[in-house]
């Protein structure tokens, strides 16, 4: 029940901020109170009580129009954003995408976050192919459109091997891929073995370059194609007990940017667009030791769910973008521009709510 009800209350606080943010609605309440019809005026001040005082009818006026700037600010930023990750496109090209006609391929989409990504391509007509070292789950068999390729990401010839496969036996090449596979173990720097954290490199940034280099020619020759980077909010903060994890997911960021800039200057390729997602907390069993404690703190869990839901909605409006899961979460990309003490006051709560839930490393 408090989960549910915590649920609503963040339902409710954003609902609020974008009202409040929103110029539409700022603009309008202005227009009324200062030179809306007389009638307006005065029912809204017959039911907002603070109005009837002249002076704080005054400061409700300025607040508005400080509200009506920001707000606007914030449209225009948005807006530029959104032209910026889609090489000054003022539209989408939904026209060039037909659903029923594409391929995705997802990495790791046997199990948690990539499975229902899987399920929800799927639901809408688009064909997946699937690498994973572990056989798809029972809820994703006997699908038609589902295919299934044993591959070991790690190994640049394995990918390679599939990428043949997949566009033999499908007929076509993928327009869509995914990278979503990842793997996280919280220890100290100490305490990590050579083998893991060449594994844990290989799987979270260098298979990026092996599927890429997979699947991209064929994206640039059409121009057209969209390529997902699933990266985290740890990409832009450093945390005691997860500093593999947290390198991995910084230098795998730093790929995806460099990939953008190489489509739009080196390849003159526009219409293949690139979205990066960034989750923070997400309820998986990888996160389960340090839940309770996350909670204890305040911290806001999100769902597999949630970060499927918006790795699809953003494939499909055939656009590319840098994604927050939840949306607020893209604070965490201005932490690097506050002093140091903000920063490692940040760093360290994260940090002690890891060293404190998990044994790391003897800390």
């Amino acid at each position: 029940m408090s989960a549910a009800v915590q649920r609503v209350s963040n339902l409710i606080s954003l609902s609020t901020s974008h009202l409040a943010l929103n110029p539409a609605v700022t603009a309008s309440l202005l227009y009324i109170l200062t030179s809306g019809p007389a009638s307006l005026r005065t029912r809204l001040t017959s039911r907002i009580a603070p109005l009837r005082d002249p002076r704080r009818h005054a400061t409700i006026i300025r607040a508005l129009k400080w509200l009506l700037a920001l707000g606007v600010v914030r449209s225009l930023n948005r807006s530029l954003n959104r032209l910026a990750l889609n090489n000054y496109r003022l539209r989408p090209e939904s026209a060039r995408w037909n659903w029923e006609q594409e391929v995705a391929v997802v990495t790791g989409g046997s199990s948690g976050i990539g499975a229902l990504i899987v399920q929800k391509l799927v639901n809408h007509g688009v064909k997946v192919a699937v690498l994973d070292i572990q056989e798809l789950p029972t809820s994703l068999q006997g699908y038609a459109n589902i295919h299934f390729h044993a591959c070991d990401i790690t190994s640049t010839a394995a990918v390679t091997s599939a990428a043949t496969a997949i566009k033999q036996s499908l007929g076509r090449s993928p327009s869509i891929l995914i990278n979503n596979a990842g793997i996280l173990d919280a220890h100290s720097i100490l305490a990590t073995t050579d083998a893991y954290l060449r594994k844990l490199f290989d799987v979270n940034v260098l298979s990026n370059w092996s599927t890429v280099r997979a699947f991209l020619p064929d994206m640039i020759a059409l121009n057209k194609g969209h390529v997902v980077t699933v990266a985290s909010a740890a990409s832009y903060v450093g945390v005691a007990g997860m500093a593999d994890y947290t390198a991995s997911k910084a230098a795998v960021l730093a790929f995806h940017e460099g990939l953008n800039q190489e489509l739009r200057l080196a390849y003159k390729a526009p219409g293949v667009l690139t979205t990066s997602v960034h989750p923070g907390w997400v309820r998986t069993p990888l996160l389960a030791p340090v839940e309770a404690e996350l909670k204890k703190r305040g911290a806001v869990m999100s769902e597999p769910g949630d970060v499927a839901d918006a790795v699809v909605k953003q494939v499909l409006s055939a656009s590319g973008a840098q994604v927050f899961v939840p949306s607020s979460g893209g604070r965490i990309s201005l932490l690097r521009a506050l002093p140091n003490w903000v920063q490692e006051s940040v760093r360290g709560r994260v940090s002690q709510t890891i060293t404190e839930s998990v044994n790391v490393g003897g800390m």
